[in-house]
């Protein structure tokens, strides 16, 4: 009787294990991509940033550069 139900308790532990060992490697998968996305949008967002940057610099190059042409003076990166 005692045999019986260790050899049972024995098998039960096993499917178990097994189990969580398919869960744990499912979980992991699922780990690994996610921290793949996070690595894409991080750089993204970074290469988002530069540009904003960029983006300003520029933004504020055209506006000091319109306060120059609105002053009625010769803007000297105009063509001709």
């Amino acid at each position: 009787m005692l045999a019986e139900l260790t050899v049972a308790a024995g098998v039960l532990l096993t499917a178990a294990a097994a189990a969580l060992l398919v869960w744990a490697r499912r979980l992991r998968k699922t780990v690994r991509r996610a921290d793949w996305l996070l690595t894409r949008a991080s750089l993204a967002v970074a290469e988002a940033r530069r540009a904003s940057i960029t983006v300003g610099g520029s933004q504020l190059v055209d506006h000091l550069l319109g306060g120059v042409a609105r002053n009625r003076e010769a803007d000297p990166d105009a063509s001709g």
